[in-house]
């Protein structure tokens, strides 16, 4: 890759786990050892890479839209998430902090991303979802490229036919979800400026977008800690299961998760990291060695 055309390093003053913090943002990966997010900014394209160090986090970007990008990266990596309150009252959440920390939300502020990655996702399985995603991507200018490519803008998107998108493994239904979301691109980037009820209110009034897509839409875009998405095929058994032993459905699930209102998507992240497998801790920075 050409050289990044910005470099910057951010020391924050907690810790930092990428992989908890944008669990599900469709436009960032990990590719050996580096995390990466594209995104389309206000100002055009942006690649960034960025590494976790003890002493911070070193970023590369590249495209025209770099200053827009690194400007973000403090709040993509979780500094606006207020952990205060976050306090366990079962063993089961209590043994998910101690393994894993009380991990920061992400928020990358892209809405119309958000909600398109999100809407492809829409009744299929995981699997089937990345293929279409992948499909629909495009490669950036040269000098925004990366391994990672950029979901189309919103004019892409109008210009693009069913039959497009049949061929990219989207039916009718999903392609009129992601028509909305390019019809009302503006408006969904805005949604950064209301709360997070209002946000996910305002986008369950567009055809399509039920409280799934925008509860991950308001976790991801906004960083919304109490964020859960209601209707998901398999996490309402996932939680129920995780916190009192017995599979349950989405009513049992918010019931749990009750106690925990402010941070319900908080525990749900927790146990989705519990339940993929994984085991270690954020890296503590030097500012919070006090604190360990």
């Amino acid at each position: 890759m050409a050289a990044p055309t910005a470099s910057l390093t951010y020391r924050p003053r907690h810790a930092v786990d990428p992989t908890f913090a944008l669990v599900w943002a469709k436009t960032r990966a990990r590719r050996d050892g580096v995390d990466w997010w594209t995104t389309v900014t206000p100002q055009g394209p942006a690649t960034v890479a960025f590494r976790v160090h003890r002493d911070g986090v070193r970023a590369d970007a590249w495209g025209p839209g770099t200053d827009w990008a690194l400007t973000r990266l403090p709040a993509l990596l979780g500094r606006d998430d207020d952990i205060d309150g976050f306090r366990p009252h079962d063993p089961v959440v209590a043994a998910l902090i101690d393994r894993f920390g009380a991990i920061r939300i992400g928020a990358t502020s892209r809405w119309y991303e958000a909600v398109l990655t999100t809407a492809i996702g829409q009744r299929v399985v995981t699997a089937d979802a990345a293929t279409s995603r992948r499909r629909l991507t495009r490669r950036g200018p040269p000098e925004a490229a990366g391994p990672l490519e950029h979901l189309p803008r919103p004019a892409q998107r109008l210009s693009m036919t069913d039959h497009d998108l049949l061929r990219r493994g989207i039916e009718r239904s999903r392609a009129r979800v992601l028509r909305v979301a390019a019809t009302y691109a503006d408006r969904l980037e805005r949604l950064d400026a209301l709360p997070s009820g209002e946000a996910v209110a305002w986008m369950q009034r567009l055809p399509g977008i039920g409280p799934w897509t925008a509860g991950i839409a308001a976790g991801v875009a906004g960083g919304d800690p109490d964020a859960v998405p209601v209707g998901d095929l398999h996490l309402p058994r996932m939680i129920t299961t995780a916190l009192s032993g017995e599979a349950g459905d989405d009513a049992r699930m918010l019931e749990l998760l009750e106690p925990y209102a402010g941070h319900r998507g908080r525990v749900v992240r927790l146990v989705k990291l519990a339940g993929g497998g994984r085991d270690h801790r954020p890296l503590p920075f030097r500012s919070d060695i006090s604190r360990i």
